[in-house]
């Protein structure tokens, strides 16, 4: 009979452990949508506001973005990545030759500027985007989009490793796990008290500490990350919006309309419409 041999060590003394950077960092993505098209026609839209991220890559020049007065082009020199709620204008004199991204970055900690990136096209990128889109190019069915997803997901990896990004601060085991908690169940009572309970924290320590190490108060994280979510719901679910305030913790439908519309200067309605009419930018 063989022996079982138990090993419960998740490090060792010789590698590099990464279970806190995974937790607090930008180190997690869920991909909404991978795409490729070597003509996109009228690729014109102004005022794109999305509660997701996205990387652009154009293999042929002609086209860029405009950021708050600035022209950026898009060509096969540079990748551009452009965080959640940053608004921009896509402009398409010419047919797009146009690869894209839309995800969520898992961040627990830490804040992006909501401005565009641009990363030069290093070799190791340039061999990756090359593989996803020739992927794209091949017949459709399931093992291609398996494909497609791994290879994104790869590059998007790639990305994160050479952009320089906010360094996420260090926080407390017991302050992280109630940030991910806000993200898993965000319909749950997230008041102050029963935040502080679950950190094992008075209330007024524990807000204390919150605040020091997220820059916001702990209601005050909570409610964005509800409008952020339900922005998620919003732009890729077909959800009613009662569902969506219920499902991330809003009382009902016209008190999210009211912290949305502070938030985001539309309603959610609105804001859906918006993000139908832009599909492939």
């Amino acid at each position: 009979m063989s022996k079982r041999h138990k090993y419960l060590n998740y490090t060792t003394p010789w590698g590099v452990s990464l279970s806190g950077v995974a937790r607090g960092g930008l180190s997690s993505f869920l991909i909404h949508e991978s795409g490729y098209q070597a003509k996109l026609e009228d690729w014109n839209h102004e005022g794109v506001d999305s509660p997701f991220w996205r990387l652009y890559h154009n293999p042929k020049p002609g086209c860029h973005l405009r950021f708050q007065g600035r022209e950026i082009p898009l060509g096969p020199d540079e990748f551009v990545l452009i965080p959640a709620n940053t608004i921009f204008d896509c402009c398409g004199p010419v047919p797009a030759c146009h690869f894209w991204l839309h995800f969520t970055v898992n961040h627990l900690a830490g804040t992006v500027a909501e401005a565009p990136v641009i990363l030069p096209v290093s070799p190791l990128l340039q061999s990756l985007v090359r593989a996803v889109i020739e992927t794209h190019q091949q017949p459709a069915g399931a093992a291609r989009d398996q494909r497609v997803h791994h290879q994104s997901a790869a590059l998007l990896h790639a990305i994160f490793a050479e952009w320089d990004a906010p360094e996420p601060k260090t926080m407390p085991e017991r302050l992280l796990e109630v940030l991910s908690l806000i993200q898993k169940a965000p319909h749950a009572d997230l008041s102050n008290p029963f935040l502080a309970e679950r950190a094992g924290m008075g209330v007024e320590r524990f807000i204390r500490s919150f605040r020091e190490h997220t820059g916001l108060t702990p209601a005050a994280y909570v409610l964005s990350a509800r409008l952020r979510l339900a922005g998620e719901a919003l732009a890729l679910s077909e959800k009613t919006i009662d569902q969506i305030a219920v499902e991330n913790g809003f009382p009902n439908r016209h008190y999210l309309t009211r912290m949305f519309t502070r938030q985001f200067g539309c309603g959610p309605a609105e804001f859906r419409a918006r993000q139908h009419r832009r599909r492939g930018c």
